[in-house]
């Protein structure tokens, strides 16, 4: 089976934090987990889970995540990272925010799979190409000199002005994409869902979008009630679950 490191990345309390990597632990190969902590430093030291690394970066840590440009490149910097001294051999990398939660087993056999029958290195959720458009993304960043002349100092497409978008709070990499677009820093702050995406494609990078796997992420609201039907609907993860710690130990596992 394909290796598939599984990165969590929470700002959440410690005991939260514990909570979830058991329900994770209770999914998927506990061996195959990676905390990156984007809370208090102290707080670090209280997660009782030995895999978990720093992520020591104001631009992850926006209060307006979008107009401030809320970035992961320290996220890929410090995973990669991780990955050089790790002892083993991961092919792929899930990249989850703490609030998208995997509801079946096999998630990563069933993101392994997509990707290979879409001949892709990325998978995304809502993924989209934005550039020419009124998307409000574009429209910010569109006219931002420092922006264009990145990606076609970078690029290795014809077409340097393609810009795309995703949904940011899961996505599943091939190891070289991900280590790829880890080298690389932001000319100025850039909103990440803009940033991955276009950057991984300008590289030379195949992305392409989860399918109906989307219908079940979203950016709003707390859709805890909506876990069983869900899952009874086929979805693979559901995203927001907001009130995690105290729900997890009455969730099955399916």
């Amino acid at each position: 089976m394909e290796k598939v490191l599984n990165v969590l990345l929470s700002h959440q309390p410690a005991s939260d934090v514990e909570q979830l990597v058991e329900y994770w632990n209770s999914l998927l190969d506990p061996n195959n987990l990676l905390i990156a902590y984007g809370g208090p430093r102290d707080s670090l030291d209280h997660i009782n889970f030995q895999d978990r690394i720093f992520i020591d970066d104001p631009t992850l840590r926006t209060s307006d995540h979008q107009r401030e440009g809320q970035g992961y490149t320290a996220v890929f910097r410090e995973v990669a990272r991780w990955l050089n001294f790790s002892s083993s051999h991961f092919e792929y990398i899930a990249l989850f925010e703490f609030d998208h939660l995997p509801l079946v087993r096999d998630l990563n056999t069933r993101q392994t799979a997509l990707l290979q029958k879409e001949q892709a290195d990325v998978l995304a959720f809502h993924l989209q190409r934005i550039d020419h458009t009124s998307h409000p993304h574009y429209l910010h960043y569109g006219v931002t000199p420092e922006f264009s002349d990145f990606f076609r100092k970078v690029s290795v497409r014809q077409d340097s002005s393609v810009v795309l978008s995703m949904f940011g709070t899961g996505s599943f990499w091939k190891r070289n994409a991900f280590d790829a677009v880890a080298k690389f820093s932001e000319p100025v702050p850039i909103y990440f869902e803009i940033y991955l995406p276009t950057l991984a494609h300008h590289l030379g990078f195949r992305l392409r979008d989860y399918g109906e796997q989307k219908r079940f992420v979203h950016n709003l609201g707390d859709r805890l009630g909506q876990v069983e039907s869900a899952r009874r609907e086929g979805a693979w993860t559901l995203h927001p679950v907001k009130t995690l710690p105290s729900v997890l130990s009455s969730i099955s596992a399916a």
